[in-house]
């Protein structure tokens, strides 16, 4: 069989939900990576259309507010949430890095682990950067 694109891996379908309430048109993902292409939502059942819902920056903002209910709206990230590389390469030969200049997500480095960034780096409201004892990050 032939596909277009990448090649379907096995794995769990991850799924959560959301109650609508009316008027809110801002629902916090616990996956926050991907796009409208990595989601399928649907509301009370209903598959809605990509023009109807952004995902930026670890939220699904809607065009308009879904009804109230419990647990009617469902978000399916499709082949499980969706994680870019965070290392992107700007040449043919992955020698020259790129990196946003804003952190846009909870950032943790972990005991064992170091962090490198080229800056400036802006660290967006609510957002935190947290270094474990004995781990480093360093801003060139």
């Amino acid at each position: 069989m032939s596909y277009l694109g990448n090649f379907p891996l096995g794995g769990q379908i991850v799924s959560e939900f959301f109650s609508g309430t009316g008027s809110a048109t801002t629902y916090t993902l616990n996956y926050p990576y991907g796009n409208e292409a990595s989601t399928m939502v649907f509301i009370s059942g209903v598959k809605q259309a990509t023009n109807t819902y952004a995902v930026i920056n670890g939220q699904l903002i809607f065009t308009g507010a879904p009804s109230a209910g419990t647990n009617n709206i469902e978000v399916i990230y499709l082949g499980g949430s969706i994680i870019t590389n965070p290392y992107l390469s700007a040449d043919t030969y992955g020698i020259i890095r790129v990196n946003a200049n804003t952190i846009t997500e909870n950032v943790t480095i972990t005991t064992g682990y170091n962090g490198s960034s080229a800056g400036p780096i802006t660290i967006a409201n609510n957002r935190t950067v947290t270094i474990a004892n004995n781990s480093y990050w360093r801003v060139f």
